[in-house]
């Protein structure tokens, strides 16, 4: 990899800790919106969405998955007033995020009081330069929301090139095709339950893979076979 890169650009969920680890923290938002289904959604396919939230912003899963006005409201109130109380780990690798020799920040998308808060329960807000929420429970701003103009204000700030980005995610749908349409570098983190994007530059199993591709003598880092048990979430 070359050694020009300036800034690397992080996602939360599923890429430094499993989103799971909140536990049964949404549960009632996940009960609120069965109540709200009648019969709207089959039991299977109520399933396969709500399995969605874990891995994609609510929001989203509503739209993809056809949420009634209803369905997607009474969601809507539980997740808006969720927090995370209690301590959270991330994934074992967490600890090397330090490692990562470039200038860091977090962006994550979701509803702005539970994503801050499980950003503290980590306590990994000092690692970053900036964290940055793409809040979708926020007034969009002129741009909208979504990733892609919190990287450019990144870019803007740090005043660097796309080429000088790393974005370092789990999901196509959201930093790793914010990153690929601004022509930055993108590193998929292929943890469990996290399907392998190709059209990622880098697939790594997590960031003892990234910091690999720093190394000058290291072989391409990328995962071509997902770990086992992984399966399609989004």
């Amino acid at each position: 990899m070359p050694l020009d890169y300036t800034v690397a650009v992080f996602d939360l969920d599923n890429c430094l800790m499993d989103a799971r680890a909140v536990g049964p923290l949404f549960e009632p938002a996940f009960e609120a919106v069965r109540q709200a289904n009648q019969g709207a959604l089959s039991p299977q396919a109520l399933d396969q969405a709500l399995q969605a939230c874990w891995f994609t912003a609510f929001d989203l899963v509503a739209q993809r998955h056809h949420f009634t006005p209803a369905m997607r409201a009474a969601g809507w109130r539980q997740f808006s007033q969720m927090e995370a109380t209690a301590p959270l780990q991330g994934y074992a690798d967490i600890g090397l995020l330090p490692r990562i020799p470039l200038r860091r920040y977090l962006v994550t998308s979701g509803f702005r009081r539970l994503q801050n808060s499980k950003i503290d329960a980590l306590g990994i807000r000092p690692w970053f330069e900036q964290v940055l929420i793409d809040a979708i429970d926020a007034p969009p701003t002129g741009a909208g929301h979504g990733k892609q103009a919190l990287f450019e204000q990144i870019l803007t700030s740090e005043g660097c090139t796309p080429r000088q980005m790393l974005v370092v995610g789990d999901n196509p749908l959201s930093e790793l095709a914010a990153g690929r349409a601004l022509g930055a570098t993108t590193v998929q983190t292929v943890r469990p339950g996290v399907e392998p994007w190709p059209l990622a530059d880098h697939r790594v199993d997590g960031l003892q893979g990234l910091l690999a591709l720093f190394s000058a003598d290291a072989p391409r880092a990328a995962a071509d076979t997902p770990p086992a048990g992984a399966d399609h979430r989004f």
